[in-house]
């Protein structure tokens, strides 16, 4: 008789490029004979990917942790990865034995070996039948590098996942026909820093606008596009190159975090005012159309009203497309700590993120009334279970996950097809549209 395969349920949490680590983890898992279950409770194991990068995305990966040591069945084995298991890993040992396996970021085998089974030829993240936890077949993130080599202040994600690794251009390339094999229609490209992709490689490790050129020449996938773009490596050649390409998004997502020279110099940033001023408006004349977001952080140590005039200034200036914004939260072990700045008051810093999103909202509210009338090309998501609307799905300006959405009125067509449409209605942060004929 054959034998039975165990289960795997999975509760994901974090960013995109922790996703894509359990989807490799998981990935191996398969690869090693498991199978995937929808419930936790039919699982005869349960993995619960970890976020570690601020307070509230640490408390909710405890609350999960703990939620699954509660429901746990007698024989179900807990897993338990990701940044907060990589970072504060000794001490959730003591603190939660009911956790049978603990991994951090992701290291191809580490789970495996841990469990006793021998990791099966070609285990590497390139040879894997990756799990997709986005739930869109059309859509997949592919990480080009992991680590970061700046040292924001604030920030403890190269405590994490340390200095900057970028893989290989060949091997993206094909893990990117791969994905496009599956039936992928997009793919977003993610790191901590893509800009900066190969060049702590020197020459010899590439450039961003080089790896776009090889996925071009070497797949026929229709939308491509990049997150996260450091405001000091942007080059004259990958600009010219995304306005150029129909297949690259006219979309770039950079966070800035803020715009005063006296909390950038304490960020540690290296950048000020001016170069960003620059850059960015360099970005909206050489690529026409291109959609800009960004995320700003208010409340860090020193920030005084003027600092924060000056963020706004920027804002009113620039008028990001989409924007995110999060009050200061310290983390130990990040440079911050040990710099003798003034704390900002906290009803202080909620008033400015206050300040922020409601200019914003009302940028958009604008922006959304204007595009009545308009045509747009869209990619159809998901089918709209249980509404008015036939269906849910995107622009081009807008990314998986983080950003608007359309909304279908009227209209068929199949998941992951790209269609035309009319925008009949509008409100922040969504279209309603009407699908027009092909």
């Amino acid at each position: 008789m054959p034998t039975k395969k165990p289960k795997v349920f999975v509760v994901h949490l974090g960013c995109a490029k922790n996703q894509v680590d359990a989807e490799n983890l998981v990935g191996e898992m398969l690869h090693a004979g498991f199978v995937t279950c929808d419930s936790a409770t039919k699982a005869d194991y349960i993995l619960v990917n970890t976020c570690g990068f601020i307070e509230a995305a640490k408390e909710e990966s405890i609350n999960a942790i703990l939620a699954q040591i509660k429901g746990k069945k007698a024989k179900q084995k807990l897993i338990v990865s990701g940044c907060l298991s990589g970072r504060y890993g000794e001490e959730l040992i003591k603190e939660l034995p009911e956790v049978d396996y603990w991994v951090g970021t992701y290291k191809p085998g580490e789970l495996l070996k841990k469990m006793g089974i021998v990791a099966p030829q070609s285990c590497d993240a390139e040879n894997l039948p990756r799990m997709n936890l986005g739930g869109f077949k059309h859509h997949a993130y592919l990480k080009i590098a992991e680590g970061c080599n700046r040292r924001c202040a604030y920030c403890a994600i190269p405590l994490i996942r340390g200095k900057q690794v970028s893989r290989s251009i060949d091997d993206i390339v094909e893990e990117a026909k791969s994905l496009e094999a599956q039936g992928v229609k997009e793919i977003t490209l993610i790191a901590q820093d893509t800009t900066y992709f190969g060049r702590e490689k020197g020459k010899k490790g590439g450039t961003l606008a080089q790896l776009l050129k090889a996925i071009l020449d070497n797949t026929n996938i229709p939308w491509i596009r990049t997150l996260y773009w450091y405001p000091m490596f942007v080059d004259d050649e990958l600009l010219d190159l995304m306005a150029n390409e129909p297949r690259l998004v006219k979309y770039v997502d950079m966070p800035i975090q803020h715009a005063s020279d006296n909390v950038l110099k304490n960020m540690k940033r290296n950048y000020r005012k001016k170069e960003l001023v620059d850059i960015l408006h360099k970005i909206r004349e050489r690529i026409p159309g291109v959609t800009l977001r960004t995320t700003v952080l208010v409340g860090f140590p020193g920030e005084t009203h003027e600092d924060f005039e000056e963020l706004m200034e920027l804002l009113q200036d620039i008028q990001f497309d989409h924007l995110g914004g999060f009050v200061f939260s310290p983390e130990e072990g990040t440079p911050v700590m040990e710099m003798d700045l003034p704390p900002v008051d906290e009803s202080d810093a909620r008033a400015r993120l206050d300040a922020v999103t409601d200019f914003q909202e009302e940028l958009d509210a604008e922006r959304a009334e204007a595009m009545i009338g308009k045509k747009v090309r869209v990619i159809i998501d998901q089918v709209a279970e249980e509404s008015e609307y036939h269906f849910y799905g995107r622009t081009e300006g807008n990314s998986m996950e983080n950003d608007d959405i359309v909304k279908v009125l009227e209209g068929d067509a199949d998941v992951g097809e790209f269609r035309d449409a009319l925008v009949v209605d509008a409100e922040p942060h969504e279209l309603i549209v009407s699908l027009l004929d092909n």
